[in-house]
């Protein structure tokens, strides 16, 4: 079974079936964190907003309603999840954990016109909202026992939010909101040559974390910017990912284990409108797909923390989903190029 045997729809729909295999637990309807999966039973709250969005991609591209039940299924756990933690249903310490859940249950909204995931995201935009303030100039706070602190992953997701429920329902506040939020990434965040830094205030002297750049900053703002109708911004904020983030061969970085394996596949998910309207990102995205596949047809079809080399064990979710998004994305390409 070789790459060139097998279209990208399939190439997708292996590594899907992957992931359920390896991570889906039945007995508690919950993606386990780590595989084999060690004694400390972690819950990673907005790993699981990923997973969702990646049953909404399995969705639709085979259309098959069972990745809607299993999407149920997940979100009643995690709220299960949430209230032994002390939280009220799928709400949140973290503002952008709760924009991760809140864009996921949009797009299954989006796919199965269910109240109930339109029910959770408007909720949890409602709550988001509250994170703004004057402090640092204005900005969304990443979280709420720290609301001094500014940062991309707070605020980049949340114009995409904003913009999107617009889009739907036309609530001008909405579109208000994510211009806002934009206009604040765009001045404090966002460099002239497209990088884009990670945020400010963290330790509480107005300092700016020029020296984090991740993947996932870059792939939010490049999907914000595409959602505010900025295209100009959204192409330098990729040019400088590959100037600045790639390696010799163009294929995005390694980032670990944990929190920082979903950061390509997010990067992946922004860049991919991106790669409908231009021929030479799609031809980035197909390269990065294809060092992947070559990867997961000798790995169990798991991606690691790499896309270049097999993943180590123990494996984490994290990184498995973000090599799923990767294949997913170019199963999309290949569906509007039928």
């Amino acid at each position: 079974m070789t790459a060139t045997l097998i279209g990208a729809a399939e190439q997708a729909n292996i590594a899907h079936d992957a992931v359920i295999r390896v991570f889906w637990n039945k007995e508690q309807q919950i993606f386990d964190w780590r595989s084999p999966l060690e004694p400390t039973d972690l819950f990673h709250y907005w790993w699981m907003a990923h997973a969702l969005d990646c049953l909404v991609d399995a969705f639709e591209r085979d259309q098959q309603m069972v990745h809607c039940a299993r999407a149920k299924a997940l979100l009643e756990s995690v709220r299960k999840r949430n209230q032994a933690l002390g939280f009220s249903n799928w709400h949140n310490e973290f503002y952008d954990d709760m924009q991760w859940m809140a864009l996921a249950c949009l797009r299954a909204f989006d796919s199965w016109q269910d109240e109930y995931f339109l029910e959770i995201s408007q909720s949890l935009w409602a709550d988001i909202r509250l994170g703004w303030s004057d402090i640092c100039g204005g900005g969304i706070a990443w979280k709420k026992t720290q609301l001094d602190y500014k940062n991309t992953p707070a605020n980049a997701p949340a114009a995409i939010l904003a913009a999107r429920l617009f889009q739907r329902f036309g609530q001008q506040s909405d579109w208000h909101w994510a211009q806002k939020i934009f206009t604040w990434l765009e001045q404090h965040l966002l460099s002239k040559d497209g990088l884009v830094w990670d945020g400010m205030n963290r330790t509480g002297a107005m300092q700016t974390d020029k020296n984090w750049l991740f993947t996932y900053n870059f792939g939010t703002m490049i999907g914000a910017a595409l959602e505010l109708k900025r295209p100009d911004i959204a192409k330098k904020v990729f040019y400088a990912t590959l100037e600045y983030l790639t390696d010799t061969q163009k294929i995005l970085p390694d980032e670990g284990n944990g929190d920082g394996g979903l950061f390509k596949g997010i990067f992946i998910r922004y860049v991919t409108p991106l790669a409908l309207e231009h021929a030479a990102i799609a031809d980035w995205l197909r390269h990065n797909a294809h060092s992947c596949w070559q990867i997961l047809e000798s790995n169990n079809q798991i991606a690691g923390t790499t896309w270049t080399q097999s993943a180590q064990s123990p494996t984490d979710l994290s990184n498995a989903l973000s090599g799923l998004m990767l294949l997913e994305a170019q199963a999309k390409l290949e569906r509007q190029n039928r």
